[in-house]
């Protein structure tokens, strides 16, 4: 029990800081036991969006990109809240696979029976689904499969927090909102370019993740942050976060 008060604490002291998603998205994955995470935002408008994801220590980060533009589509588990085991959502109908290729590939060794082109193989997977920030937050666990999958306490516990990890995300949000006449006045100093790297710098993107999201290069997602903070008149994130409060 105490590892879970250890966790609520965790997320809870997140809030507000600019590292928010992902200190969140590493408290769940060690408690779990698993080894990567990834945080998609599937809003009730528009298209899913990464919002962090620690896939490039292993060379895989296009893959969850690939995710988030196509392969989404085709997840079962999508269709439930709370939490979700992959497992239990075998038998997807191949030509629904077929008509996804080739960003998706056939595995029938998958829990799913296929995988995200790209995605590393044999992994187990966990989600937690939560309402939020006018969509649905998926949170994705993933280790390597083994003989024993993630034990039942893990899994109650997991569903215990996913009210409370929930209104956490919406408190972060709020408190990093910005300001009607703060947010036209940045508008008004930046480029429509910079504006784009400022919105995704302040959902806690990383700067490869704008750069995947935008279809640039890093250097050229670093020279936006440094002309962003020379027209603002800071010299951090922090003070950037700060500014929009």
């Amino acid at each position: 029990m105490r590892a879970v008060y250890d966790l609520i604490g965790e997320v809870i002291g997140a809030i507000g800081a600019p590292d928010f998603v992902a200190a969140t998205a590493d408290s769940l994955r060690r408690f779990a036991g698993f080894d990567l995470a990834a945080i998609v935002l599937h809003p009730d408008r528009g298209c899913p969006h990464v919002l962090y994801d620690d896939f490039d220590r292993i060379g895989r980060r296009a893959a969850v990109e690939t995710y988030a533009r196509v392969t989404h589509r085709i997840n079962p588990m999508l269709a439930l809240s709370g939490v979700v085991r992959a497992r239990d959502f075998a038998g997807t109908p191949v030509e629904r696979i077929a008509a996804l290729r080739p960003w998706l590939v056939p595995a029938p060794e998958e829990e799913l029976g296929f995988r995200t082109a790209g995605w590393p193989e044999r992994q187990e997977e966990l989600g937690l689904h939560l309402r939020g920030w006018d969509g649905t937050i998926e949170v994705g666990l993933y280790r390597e499969r083994g003989q024993r999958p993630a034990p039942a306490a893990t899994l109650r516990a997991l569903a215990a927090m996913v009210m409370p990890i929930a209104a956490a995300f919406d408190r972060h949000r709020a408190l990093a909102g910005e300001d009607r006449s703060v947010a036209a006045s940045r508008r008004i100093r930046l480029s429509p370019r910079e504006n784009d790297v400022c919105d995704l710098m302040l959902i806690g993107c990383s700067s490869d993740a704008i750069a995947l999201r935008l279809g640039i290069s890093r250097y050229t997602v670093k020279d936006h942050r440094k002309q962003i903070f020379r027209k603002l008149g800071i010299a951090s994130l922090a003070e950037l976060f700060a500014s929009v409060h």
